[in-house]
């Protein structure tokens, strides 16, 4: 029986110092802090290498910047954005074809009683009323207005008195 007791000895815990466990504490806390500013200097790094390579800030190259989880050096970075046509690469396709943009005239036109192609009653009273310059010209942008299109609601105070 002493044969096997000499083989496996049963450790029993011992309690740690107070001064030995107060250290432990304030290594993890310290290695915590250390990994999230490792963390950080990483990001910073990144960030600066977006920012070499000429990636923007905003729109698409706010999606990139998020999206890209490759290398971080810049040549990587460049070539990935090449690849997804950020930096010289075809421009991105216009959206206002001119066509598409007068069928979409047409059908506003259809569904406000105009032909689409000229702006509305309202939008013309807005238009003069910005580009006037005196408070004179407003009001007798106004009162041609009431007697013209009446169901704009264009309304003054002026006269009514």
């Amino acid at each position: 029986m002493s044969d096997y007791d000499d083989e496996v000895e049963e450790e029993t815990p011992q309690a740690l110092d107070p001064n030995i466990r107060k250290q432990l504490r304030e290594a993890e806390k310290a290695r915590k802090e250390l990994d999230s500013l490792r963390a950080e200097l990483n990001a910073e790094r990144r960030e600066v290498q977006f920012a070499k390579v000429g990636i923007p800030d905003d729109g698409i190259g706010k999606l990139f910047r998020k999206a890209y989880d490759g290398e971080a050096d810049a040549d990587s970075i460049r070539k990935a954005a090449e690849e997804y046509g950020i930096l010289g690469g075809a421009p991105a396709p216009q959206s206002s074809n001119q066509s598409e943009l007068e069928a979409l005239r047409r059908a506003q036109g259809a569904t406000i009683g105009t032909s689409g192609a000229l702006p509305d009653p309202g939008q013309e009273f807005m238009a003069r009323v910005n580009a006037a310059n005196s408070p004179e010209e407003i009001m007798s942008i106004i009162q041609e207005t009431q007697t013209s299109a009446p169901g704009l609601g264009v309304w003054s105070s002026r006269g009514s008195f």
